[in-house]
């Protein structure tokens, strides 16, 4: 439910415009149907609530925020799940709840479709900007994904490709 006054720019309701998006899990975890408990590790019993999981033949993955900076002010951050090597899991599972916390950074791919670019599959670097958040996508190796994540974007392109 909004209350706010259409936008200037594209009429939509301003309190649409500052949003969270959360993935409850990544695309290929999704895509591959039903799993059996047993081949599923989470931090939490919940997909929608954990930082970390791993799924037996799919790979790890961990919670990252993927801010998309929009004209006139505005982001959307998306709450994603990045893959990655199943070999940095335990280091960053150690690392998580310490104060080294702070200082993680992981590579990995985007492991959920962010549209209207689609980028599943994208590299991306995360990094702590606060230690009291998961993760921040903060680079990328890819063009396209660099672009998403340092340029302005259009709002109304973003605001019509949300679901």
């Amino acid at each position: 439910m909004t209350n706010g006054a259409p936008c200037d720019l594209c009429g939509k309701p301003v309190d649409l415009h500052d949003r969270h998006v959360r993935f409850v899990k990544p695309d290929p975890v999704v895509d591959a149907g039903d799993i059996p408990a047993s081949d599923v590790w989470m931090t939490d019993s919940d997909a929608n609530a954990s930082v970390m999981m791993q799924v037996n033949g799919i790979g790890a993955f961990v919670r990252a925020l993927l801010p998309i900076h929009l004209t006139a002010g505005h982001t959307i951050t998306y709450g994603v799940w990045v893959a990655i090597n199943p070999d940095e899991l335990r280091r960053v599972f150690d690392t998580w709840w310490t104060a080294e916390y702070r200082d993680l950074v992981v590579d990995g791919l985007l492991a959920n479709t962010i549209e209207p670019w689609g980028l599943l599959g994208a590299p991306v670097t995360l990094r702590v900007i606060d230690p009291d958040h998961t993760p921040y996508c903060v680079d990328s190796v890819d063009g396209r994904m660099r672009s998403v994540l340092t340029d302005e974007w259009d709002h109304d392109l973003v605001l019509s490709a949300l679901r």
